[in-house]
């Protein structure tokens, strides 16, 4: 058979020339549709690999992520993007009441600091999918400065693995507490339980508690900064 990307005849299911794959049936509705189903449901590849390979596993995805063993593995991003837009199609179905984080006492705070933090809010939940994607970033810095070993890049691809599974994982705490995600607690908890089991090393497993809590605590201070800036730009 003759390649249909570089014309090398080979008898092969890929191409040695150029590793396009044999006999690839002619673009249609339903091929894309199966293309696209099988990124997301097959449990040896894409999108539910990840999902239970975080879930059995976290540490070894990370690593074989980051040494190039990457057949069968969603891309981080890609993965975290998927588990973002499901978490905000379960909120939009379940009419998330949002009015009840905007409407609290406002006694309790100066009218200043209220008018920075109800613009701020609004921003963010506006354009929630936005700044989620690039509270990796945030995220990436924690780890980066309490546990180093991979280079920054690195990190964020981990750690795009980390909050889409606790994105995902958060989806309980959503039922049960009925709040937005920067607020619901069981997305913290799967968080700390994420970053600790893919960065503890052999020893030091209470240090590496410690700094799993610790760097918890520090990406909740940087959300809360950006917050805050957010709603002073927006409040000027």
């Amino acid at each position: 058979m003759i390649c249909i990307s570089c014309n090398t005849e080979h008898n092969s299911n890929f191409c040695p020339n150029c590793g396009e794959k044999s006999g690839t049936k002619k673009i249609t509705f339903n091929t894309i549709l199966q293309s696209a189903l099988s990124t997301v449901t097959n449990m040896d590849k894409g999108f539910l690999y990840n999902v239970k390979t975080l879930s059995l596993n976290p540490k070894k995805i990370s690593v074989d992520y980051i040494n190039g063993k990457r057949k069968g593995i969603l891309n981080p991003i890609s993965f975290l993007i998927i588990s973002i837009s499901i978490y905000l199609i379960l909120e939009t179905i379940f009419k998330l009441p949002i009015e009840q984080i905007q409407n609290k006492d406002r006694s309790a705070l100066s009218s200043k600091g209220y008018d920075i933090g109800r613009a701020g809010g609004k921003i963010i939940f506006n354009y929630f999918k936005y700044f989620w994607i690039l509270s990796v970033l945030f995220l990436a810095n924690v780890t980066k400065l309490f546990f180093g070993k991979y280079n920054y890049i690195e990190h964020i691809a981990i750690n795009a693995f980390v909050i889409g599974q606790a994105t995902l994982i958060s989806i309980i705490g959503f039922f049960v507490f009925k709040l937005p995600l920067p607020f619901n607690p069981i997305l913290y908890l799967a968080m700390f339980l994420l970053i600790y089991f893919i960065f503890k090393p052999e020893k030091n497993n209470l240090l590496s508690l410690l700094l799993s809590f610790a760097g918890i605590l520090l990406f909740i201070i940087q959300l809360f900064i950006v917050g805050i800036i957010i709603g002073i730009i927006m409040t000027n």
